[in-house]
Formats: structure tokens, sequence, C-alpha cells
């Protein structure tokens, strides 16, 4: 049998960023041959808060300071941006420098809930509980042909997806617009929390936002849209039976299954209408 001898190694010549060249081998019509490739950048960044250790988690070197911001807010470590008094990014060490207005300790937020999926992250319950109160009233009303527009849309425009194949994509839809913008990681709880800390840097009402995701719907993904009182919650995906039931309790319509002609809506349908419908 054939074989290829290569070292797979990456290339110095191009900078560390959210992609990162490897020389391959590839098995095709019965042979083996030498490729070149990109592989979806992976980082472990470490959150100090106070001078508090509080977290390492696995994730896209990109959008650092919005994830960071999304990852406090979702965590339950600030209320608002304005908590943020200073931030600093080592890119040699990974590490991000956190000073907050009213330090909490993690410790006092209840018992570490590690979610799912790729990248794995971190919540606490005493936040789970909190977002399942109060379910949000909200009169927002989609045309379903929007919905179909805006997935599609956030499922061509990465790069990175395209030439890796190993991030998800996030994106936040004001009233059923386009995007404006879409963020890729690895894990898709990143990605979710880089697009909420977009929100808040930039301060934006989120009463009309629709927030897509092209990963699961899972609980952990459905608490951080609560946090910041988000009523839609849309993936090309499927929800976990947690997500829908706990949906059903916030308020928040989840839908699921994407695709170019039609989508499945699991909560709150009365937000969905056709385009025959009037707003």
């Amino acid at each position: 049998m054939h074989q290829v001898k290569r070292e797979m190694q990456v290339s110095t010549e191009i900078p560390f960023g959210e992609m990162i060249p490897y020389t391959i081998t590839r098995y095709k019509n019965e042979q083996m041959f030498e490729e070149k490739t990109v592989v979806a950048a992976e980082i472990p960044l470490t959150f100090v808060v106070n001078n508090h250790e509080i977290a390492t988690l696995m994730c896209t070197p990109s959008h650092l300071k919005a994830y960071t911001y999304g990852f406090l807010f979702t965590s339950g470590l600030i209320k608002e941006p304005q908590d943020i008094l200073a931030f600093e990014c080592d890119e040699k060490k990974w590490r991000v420098d956190i000073r907050v207005k009213n330090f909490v300790d993690p410790e006092l937020l209840g018992r570490r809930v590690y979610t799912s999926g790729c990248g794995k992250g971190v919540m606490y319950t005493s936040m789970m509980e909190l977002s399942a109160r109060h379910p949000i009233d909200s009169n927002i009303r989609i045309n379903g042909e929007k919905i179909i527009a805006a997935m599609h849309w956030l499922q061509t425009c990465s790069d990175l997806h395209n030439q890796t194949g190993g991030v998800h994509s996030a994106a936040a839809s004001i009233n059923g617009s386009l995007p404006r913008f879409h963020i890729d990681d690895i894990g898709r709880h990143n990605a979710v929390d880089k697009v909420i800390g977009t929100l808040l840097l930039n301060q934006a009402d989120t009463r009309e936002i629709l927030l897509f995701t092209t990963g699961r719907i899972s609980s952990e993904i459905l608490h951080k849209a609560r946090r910041l009182s988000i009523p839609i919650l849309a993936s090309r995906g499927a929800p976990t039976h947690q997500s829908v039931l706990l949906a059903e309790e916030m308020g928040i319509t989840i839908a699921g299954f994407i695709r170019r002609t039609n989508f499945a809506v699991f909560t709150h349908p009365e937000r969905i209408i056709t385009p025959l419908e009037k707003i």
C-alpha cells in the first residue's frame, strides 16, 4: 500500500488568528496526496475579575472584549456594561483582566453548571433560576419569510465556517431585518455571548431583537437570551426538550429547523405571521 509520509505542522508565516493553516493528507479515489487547508483556531481564555480567576474557557480568538462583556453579563457577574471599570486583554497569555464596580464572588452565585456542547461554558444556578422568573412581555410580530431570509444570510456569510467547517455562527436581527453583523466561535454558547456582548457595548434596544444561531438551542442558550429579554430565538438546529419547557414559561418564541421554505415554531407561535397577515 502506498503511504505518504508527512508531518502536520502549523505555518509560521501567517499570524495566529481565527484560522490556522495546515498540511493534511487527502484520501480520494483510492489515492493519497498532500493538500493545504485551514482549521478553526481554539485558545484557552482565562477571565480574571478583580484579581479573582473565575474561569478558563475554550474559544475562538476573536471579539474577546465582546465575549468578556457577554460572558460576565449572562453569568450574572455584571448587571450592565457600565459595571466594568477596566478591561485589559493579554493575547500572549490569553488572559483577560477585568475590574468591576461591585465584585460578587462566583461562589456566592450558587453551584456552577457546566454547559453542553463544544467549547464548554459555565453558568450559575442562581442565574438560571432568576432568568426563569417574570415572563417576557413583548408585542413583536415577525413575518416568517424574514426569519428564513435572515437564517439564509447567516449560513452564507461566514468565511470562517465555509473554509474550516469548525465553528458556529450567531447574529442579532432588529425586527426581522437582515443582521448587520455575525460572530463565529468554536462554541455555540461563546458565539451567543459575543453577540450579546456586542449588543451591550452598543447599548442596543433588545425589545425587538431576534437572536439567530446555527447551533442547537439548549437550556443555557435560552437563559442567555432571557437575560437580555430577547423575545425570539431562532436556529437552523433543534431545541432540547428542557429549552422548550422553559421557553414556554419565559415567554420566549423558539423557531428551529429553519430551511429555505419552512421552519418549526415550538413556543409562542403568536409572534410569527404569514405574508398574508398584517402586523
